[in-house]
């Protein structure tokens, strides 16, 4: 018994027993005259207080009852075997995917009745730590024994819109096991998760995976190109299909929420289709681009993209100086083109920002700095490693492979004459990927997003080719400075991935912002500590405002600038269940030291509960005689007259 002392309401059944034996039982006798209730009233008189007690059903019934209120109030339990240790740490995904929704169900409810499970399963004096895990780690309950308390926390777990690392999580889980050896730590989650912790945690690791459909689309990638001049908007706009069937879905383009072209995509399974617009308003300010219709998971049929502003931005070329790559930047109309020497990079950085005007993009001619700007970068012709990846040996006379002319970047531009005497061997890092590659599959030229900063890299010197001779030399570099080139007027990228933070540089004299949420109105307020803040990663899909804070300068509410936060995210959108071997197996192998003969309580005071309520509407039913005559009344009612049974019986 978890708590014998409701075995005390034991004492009401001899009370119930001997409130029979004090009843005074009368039996109804019809009278004809009121004088002969004198003889009625002697006989009570005459009455002794305790009777014979005699057999009763309702007395039977209400013992019944009694003993199952009671003893179902002191909840029994049967001990089993358990598999968990006497420490639990509890862990459950609540990243996007954990949103889809199959048969009518999401995900989410599906492991909060897992981890529900979990709890129950807790051996005799266990504690548990629950823990929710998107990109970070939430504690909801710490080390209880108190199973309500861990019930509760579990019955108020939802889920997030932003992607799954399980690291945090978990170092959080191998700091708990290291304090109790008997341990056990158990993730309830998809599975699904692309990032997995470097490190073991050193204690043995349960997976509770939920999950089984692949039903999704997604818009995969979403961005606006202003060609050269401002005189046309491109939106490129991709959409993914990781399930296993060819799918075919609306597109539909919105311009400041007004719906501007329609189309119908197909996309093959596992694969995704693209498509360039031009039907976009000039005067338009934010483009979203929606998929129509249902599918598992409706945070990735969203994404939104600022329109890239007409005015020109302010660039820094920093290098040994090149005249081909010096012309070509200051023929763009979208850049106000400025040169200096490697030697004197640091102090024009610093100079631009103390006057209030920060370059919004850096090129690099064969320079690599040790301090990369925070801001878009072009790399030509790198050395050395960089935030775009690492730097190899030299390749000579590299071939180039077969271009992809539907690649926005490569719009308009021919490669084909194109040689190249040397390049070197960059290794991409994540987040970029290879535009031009040689034969050989080493990247010529690659662009990509890393730290939610615009990179593009040329691996080989412009000296060492014969692209500055050719027509398509401006034109790649139009591309690249509008690929790369934030979109918008103020100092954050365009488009960021949710829950990723952004590092970036503000004016000094500025002392604090605030992070607004658009859609929302929710705003969190930052500090800036010697001209720089990070603003945390956005959690819902949309718009995202940097504003100063009113500090009585009189420039509170001024925006520095917006982001669009989409998700963008292949492993989150790619909802089938994943392989739980893979987290299981992060665990320390063999069971915990003194994990073994565990034991667990498995509670049946309900079935108790039910059985004595049963009991209560059946004696109600059949004691109380209103109710069981009415009930008897429209039963005769229903029933035809005996004549009609007679004749029918005739027949």
């Amino acid at each position: 018994m978890i708590a014998p002392l409701a075995l005390i309401g034991l004492v009401s059944l001899p009370i119930i027993v001997a409130y029979y034996m004090l009843r005074l039982r009368r039996r109804d006798v019809p009278v004809g005259s009121t004088f002969l209730w004198q003889q009625l009233v002697r006989d009570v008189e005459a009455n002794a207080p305790w009777q014979r007690l005699r057999f009763s059903w309702l007395l039977i019934l209400q013992l019944l009852i009694a003993l199952l209120v009671v003893v179902a109030a002191a909840r029994p339990f049967l001990t089993v075997s358990s598999d968990l240790a006497g420490n639990v740490v509890l862990i459950v995904d609540t990243s996007a995917s954990m949103g889809t929704i199959e048969d009518d169900t999401s995900r989410m409810a599906q492991a909060q009745a897992a981890a529900r499970r979990v709890i129950g399963q807790l051996p005799e004096g266990g504690h548990v730590t629950v823990v929710a895990a998107d990109d970070s780690a939430h504690v909801l309950v710490s080390d209880t024994d108190d199973r309500a308390a861990a019930l509760a926390a579990v019955d108020g777990i939802v889920a997030t819109q932003v992607p799954s690392d399980l690291t945090d999580a978990f170092a959080l889980a191998s700091a708990l096991a290291a304090r109790d050896s008997d341990s056990t730590v158990v993730v309830v989650t998809d599975a699904n998760a692309d990032r997995l912790p470097q490190v073991g945690i050193g204690a043995p690791v349960q997976v509770e995976r939920v999950g089984a459909t692949d039903a999704n689309q997604a818009v995969a990638a979403l961005s606006l190109l202003r060609r050269s001049g401002g005189a046309q908007l491109d939106l490129f706009v991709a959409v993914s299909n990781p399930s296993g069937v060819d799918m075919t879905r609306r597109l539909e383009i919105y311009a400041d929420d007004v719906l501007v072209d329609a189309r119908d995509l197909a996309i093959p399974a596992g694969q995704r289709s693209e498509a360039l617009i031009s039907s976009v308003p000039q005067g338009a300010r934010v483009v979203e681009a929606r998929l129509a219709g249902d599918d598992a998971l409706a945070v990735d049929d969203r994404a939104f993209a600022l329109v890239p502003s007409a005015g020109a931005a302010r660039a820094l070329l920093v290098g040994p100086g090149n005249a081909y790559l010096e012309n070509a930047l200051a023929l763009l109309p979208r850049l106000e083109l400025f040169a200096v020497g490697a030697d004197g990079y640091m102090d024009a950085l610093a100079a631009a920002v103390a006057a209030g005007k920060p370059y919004r993009i850096v090129i690099f001619d064969r320079t690599v700095p040790a301090d990369p700007p925070t801001v878009p970068a072009l790399y030509v012709g790198p050395a050395a490693d960089g935030a775009f990846g690492t730097v190899g040996r030299v390749l000579d006379g590299p071939a180039l492979d077969r271009t992809d002319p539907a690649d926005p970047l490569l719009r308009f531009v021919d490669l084909s004459t194109l040689h190249i005497g040397r390049a070197r061997i960059v290794t991409l890092t994540e987040g970029m990927r290879s535009v031009v590659t040689s034969v050989g599959g080493d990247p010529l030229v690659a662009v990509g997003r890393v730290d939610g900063l615009g990179l593009g890299v040329l691996s080989f010197a412009l000296g060492d080719s014969d692209l500055p001779l050719q027509v398509a030399f401006p034109l790649l570099m139009s591309n690249l400075v509008d690929a790369l080139l934030p979109s918008t007027d103020g100092i954050l990228p365009p488009s960021v991935e949710l829950g990723q933070p952004i590092a970036v540089s503000i004016d000094p004299a500025i002392r604090r912002v605030a992070a607004v949420t658009v859609a929302s109105g929710e705003r969190v307020e930052l500090d800036v500590i010697g001209g720089r803040v990070t603003v945390p990663g956005a959690r819902v899909t949309g718009l995202v405002d940097l504003q100063v804070v009113d500090d009585g300068t009189g420039h509170g509410g001024d925006s520095l600038g917006r982001t669009a936060a989409n998700l963008f995210n292949p492993g989150e959108s790619r909802v089938t269940p994943g392989d739980p071997t893979r987290i299981a197996d992060l665990g320390r192998v063999g069971p915990a030291p003194g994990g073994e003969g565990l034991t667990a309580r498995s509670e049946w005071w309900w079935p108790l509960a039910v059985v004595g309520l049963v009991l209560l509407l059946v004696e109600w039913f059949l004691f109380h005689r209103p109710t069981r005559r009415a009930v008897a009344r429209r039963l005769r009612r229903g029933q035809p007259p005996a004549s009609a049974r007679a004749s029918g019986g005739s027949r």
